[in-house]
């Protein structure tokens, strides 16, 4: 079913469900914490404290809560306010419900016609505008991600330029050096300490991608599951300086990578989550060393294994 919010539109522009473009966004951020546990069944969701952490007014995070509200995931008490119900079961709030807003939507784009070479090195607003259809204001927010992630940066005027692609293999050499260095350092680290709850989360995800089909899996999901589990393992690690780095780091392959990883055979993927199964076993097991290097074994498979 479709679920239309009345309430008046934040950014002057609506979705085919009713929602606002800030109101669709704040709606999957706030599904990604409830899927990553941040509350447990029966928890109170506070609405301003959402609000603060999303740099957003409260009422945006109330209509996604009243949305979460008619679908049983969240239950609204007397006197409590919001509480955790439920969690939503896989693809329950599909893009014919929840569809990316704008923003995400040309994000995820231009990520692929850089990928592809659609687009050049350096672009003006207004001809990415004209080139996919979207305003002038939708392109320059979305860029201005793309320079939070260091994977932009405005030139004098309305032109930007997009940060040096992996197109070489030398350049693809480097990374996935610099990757060994980072992720196989992150878990020889004193400080290195896995959180349990978070690593049975990537265990029950890697899990749940070998037992669907692979057609299953929309447009980017294998890399947003791949970039987040080594993320998630150099996080333990404690060091901000680390966890940057590798962030920066998935966001060049992801402007890079991005169609080859659409392209990936089901068993290369497949072999990848049975990579990432065993090194969380060694961690599982407080095995860091050996960890580290089945860590360092899958990331030096050649290139067009790429993981």
């Amino acid at each position: 079913m479709n679920i239309i919010v009345t309430a008046p539109r934040t950014d002057g522009t609506v979705t085919q469900t009713g929602l606002s473009n800030l109101q669709v966004e704040v709606a999957h951020k706030m599904l990604a914490l409830i899927t990553k546990e941040r509350w447990q069944i029966g928890d109170r969701i506070s609405d301003a404290a959402i609000a603060r952490e999303l740099h957003v007014s409260r009422s945006p995070v109330r209509q996604v809560l009243h949305l979460l509200v008619e679908r049983g995931i969240v239950a609204q008490a007397p006197n409590r306010g919001y509480l955790l119900q439920r969690f939503p079961k896989q693809d329950e709030l599909s893009n014919e419900i929840l569809p990316p807003s704008d923003f995400e939507d040309l994000y995820h784009r231009l990520m692929s016609a850089r990928a592809s070479g659609s687009i050049g090195l350096e672009v003006s607003e207004a001809a990415l505008a004209e080139q996919f259809e979207v305003t002038r204001g939708t392109v320059r927010r979305t860029l201005m991600r793309f320079a939070a992630e260091g994977l932009a940066e405005r030139l004098p005027g309305y032109g930007w330029r997009f940060a040096e692609a992996l197109d070489n293999e030398h350049a693809v050499n480097e990374s996935y050096s610099f990757r060994v260095v980072i992720e196989c350092g992150a878990l020889t680290q004193a400080d290195y300490s896995p959180v349990l709850s978070e690593l049975q989360e990537l265990h029950r995800e890697q899990l749940e991608i070998l037992e669907r089909p692979i057609s299953d899996f929309p447009d980017g999901f294998w890399f947003d599951v791949n970039a987040n589990f080594h993320e998630t393992l150099v996080s333990w690690a404690n060091n901000r300086f680390l966890t940057q780095a590798l962030r920066w780091q998935n966001h060049l392959r992801r402007l890079t990578e991005s169609c080859e990883f659409e392209r990936m055979g089901e068993a290369r993927i497949r072999q990848a989550c049975a990579d990432h199964l065993e090194i969380l076993q060694a961690i599982e097991a407080g095995d860091f060393e050996f960890a580290a290097a089945l860590l360092k074994r899958h990331i030096a498979r050649p290139a067009h294994d790429s993981v």
